[in-house]
């Protein structure tokens, strides 16, 4: 089996993790690289790739297990190399979500990539600790985001996207406070002023057969009211069922604006999906938090070499066509697979694609992913 690991992985890992040593780094980007070959979290799968397995299972575990390797520093570093590739113009879309498996949950801020999202910030939790704190965890988060991550942009290029858990009022003061953009999902059952009276939001109506509508800056929350920009707007999913949205924001979104903005949250989504299908996160049996949070660190690293090559392979249509037949179904007008599944299962037959991986180019935010 040819495990030789390539120099532009090497590179890419060590430009992230300048603080840590050799052997750790070493470690890191071995482990990736299985990852992106097994594309299984389950630790033996992982051991298989390697030519002697038994060992390559105990360097695993003490990398998993190892308390000396700080995942929040690393997390740190990790965010500055991805905030050191962003274009210096444009929207810069972050999505804050939760992500779990049985009673561990990991806080993800992921970087909207085109359709497809990268996590940025991660933090993991065990069931018994959020009781009473999930709000609280989740600000402290957006704070380090936006006062320390991305302290270097200009706040009126960042815009935050949100499902419905986040449309507390002291995460809307916070975010106000921080003078950024944020468009959140609010419940159904949280009521606005609407015309001197408090309805909650889904009493609201469209009028006849709209998508979209704009209700103005109204009061929110009753027992707590802060005026936001209300959007009402509603999508059919794959089963033809209505889905409803209701918006809110800090800013004077068209409705179409608004609803286009949040839709593309759905990239953190597909993140996931790529983080635990795809390479086989959800497959990870790890009890011990914190060894679990260790394993998203090579999910995490794997997943932005792949949008880095994907949007590498952009810039060069006619190769990336020529490579694509390789992997895909035999469709001339588009493709089943998305390019980040396409990068990950050509990585094995063309090894020439390493050499897009450069950890000093531009990511492109809205590359087709």
């Amino acid at each position: 089996m040819n495990n030789s690991r390539p120099t532009r992985l090497t590179a890419y890992v060590s430009a992230t993790m300048t603080e840590d040593h050799g052997h750790r780094r070493k470690a890191v980007t071995d482990f990736v690289l299985a990852l992106l070959a097994v594309q299984s979290g389950c630790q033996a799968q992982l051991a298989r790739f390697f030519d002697n397995q038994e060992s390559a299972l105990k360097r695993l575990s003490r990398f998993l297990h190892n308390p000396r390797f700080g995942v929040e520093t690393f997390v740190l570093a990790h965010a500055a190399q991805l905030v050191a590739r962003l274009p210096r113009s444009g929207f810069i879309r972050v999505a804050i979500d939760w992500t779990s498996e049985a009673t561990q949950h990991m806080l993800v801020v992921s970087l909207i990539v085109g359709r497809r999202a990268v996590p940025l910030l991660w933090k993991a939790y065990d069931q018994a600790q959020l009781k009473d704190h999930t709000h609280e965890y989740e600000r402290e988060m957006l704070t380090l985001l936006i006062t320390t991550v991305l302290k270097g942009v200009e706040r009126g290029r960042i815009l935050i996207t949100a499902d419905r858990g986040f449309g507390d009022v002291e995460t809307v003061d916070l975010l106000e406070g921080l003078s950024v953009a944020f468009i959140i999902r609010a419940k159904g059952n949280v009521k606005v002023e609407v015309d001197g009276t408090w309805r909650k939001l889904h009493t609201l109506r469209f009028r006849t057969n709209q998508r979209r509508r704009a209700w103005g800056r109204l009061l929110y929350c009753e027992r707590s009211p802060r005026r936001l920009w209300l959007t009402h707007a509603r999508e059919r999913d794959r089963s033809g069922r209505w889905g409803i949205w209701f918006l809110i924001t800090n800013r004077r979104f068209r409705a179409d604006t608004a609803t286009r903005e949040y839709a593309r949250r759905f990239g953190c989504e597909e993140g996931f999906k790529d983080a635990k299908r795809m390479l086989g996160f959800a497959d990870t049996r790890i009890k011990d938090i914190r060894a679990w949070e260790r394993m998203f660190t090579l999910v995490a690293i794997a997943l932005v070499v792949l949008v880095h090559i994907g949007g590498a392979l952009l810039k060069n249509r006619a190769w990336l066509e020529d490579l694509l037949r390789r992997v895909r179904s035999r469709r001339r007008t588009r493709s089943e697979l998305s390019l980040v599944r396409a990068v990950t299962e050509l990585l094995d037959k063309d090894t020439a694609l390493w050499d897009l991986l450069d950890h000093r180019a531009k990511l492109n935010l809205e590359a087709a992913l």
